[in-house]
């Protein structure tokens, strides 16, 4: 299994090598790891030499010295120097929920390194579904609020086999580590930044998502500086790329072929 070290964390990254393709890196989402991408690391793989993360305390990644880490920026910070350490200069990100607010602050922060960023049910700013008076229910018991939240957001039309493997994502999470994901999600606001991202921007986002609504992602393709792209999916919750991995294989395609990204720089 592969490690790498970064600042004294051992980070775990699973990699499909593809030596003549552009480098792409997949972020999962808040309380889950790169299993989260098993329906669609072949698909990406054949055009991509793909890099998947398990950020600092998920998965089999080490937790960060200063305990569950509760800012996006921080872990935005800790994928750039994750690809640092791999020796990859240029890449284009992917990030599923969360991380679609750690793909835009690294846009803001290193916007000469990106050559895409892709949002799954990602957006710039939170719908405010998250706050005070729900952390104090998620503080009750993590695993299992976070358990019953990843089915609800969930397609009714998404087979019962696949809410379950998404559900048994969250059990591995550690408790204390998921409650700080959904702070530090509930914290993004980046409407005043986000247009100096000018990089291409994509936002792939099921249109039967309550938690992060998909005008949340339009309006973040409005409101970027460069050239964007929204692609809703019908019939598809808060995980297309495990709910329905063919259409969310299908948009990304278009994605790529509708936005010219020099890849590779």
């Amino acid at each position: 299994m592969p490690y790498t070290t970064v600042d004294d964390v051992r980070l775990y990254f699973e990699e499909v090598p593809n030596s003549d393709a552009p480098p792409l890196l997949l972020i999962h989402g808040a309380a889950q790891d790169t299993l989260s991408w098993r329906f669609n690391l072949d698909f990406l793989g054949s055009r991509f030499h793909v890099y998947a993360i398990d950020l600092p305390g998920h998965g089999k990644s080490q937790m960060a010295p200063e305990g569950p880490i509760d800012s996006l920026e921080a872990y935005a910070a800790y994928a750039e120097r994750f690809m640092t350490r791999l020796g990859v200069a240029h890449y284009s990100v992917v990030g599923h929920s969360m991380a679609g607010g750690i793909g835009l602050h690294m846009a803001l922060r290193h916007p000469e390194r990106l050559d895409m960023v892709a949002l799954l049910d990602g957006a710039c700013y939170t719908s405010g579904t998250y706050g005070e008076e729900v952390f104090d229910l998620v503080s009750i018991n993590p695993t299992d609020w976070f358990e019953v939240n990843f089915r609800t957001i969930c397609s009714p039309k998404t087979s019962p086999q696949r809410v379950e493997e998404i559900a048994f994502d969250v059990r591995r999470c550690a408790p204390e580590v998921a409650m700080n994901d959904i702070r530090a999600y509930a914290a993004l606001d980046l409407r005043q930044r986000v247009g100096n991202v000018t990089i291409p921007v994509v936002a792939i986002h099921g249109e039967e998502d309550w938690s992060i609504p998909p005008e949340l992602g339009k309006r973040t393709t409005e409101l970027t500086g460069g050239p964007s792209l929204f692609l809703p999916l019908g019939g598809v919750g808060h995980f297309p790329h495990t709910e329905a991995p063919e259409l969310f294989h299908a948009a990304f395609e278009k994605a790529l072929e509708t936005i010219d990204v020099r890849f590779g720089r």
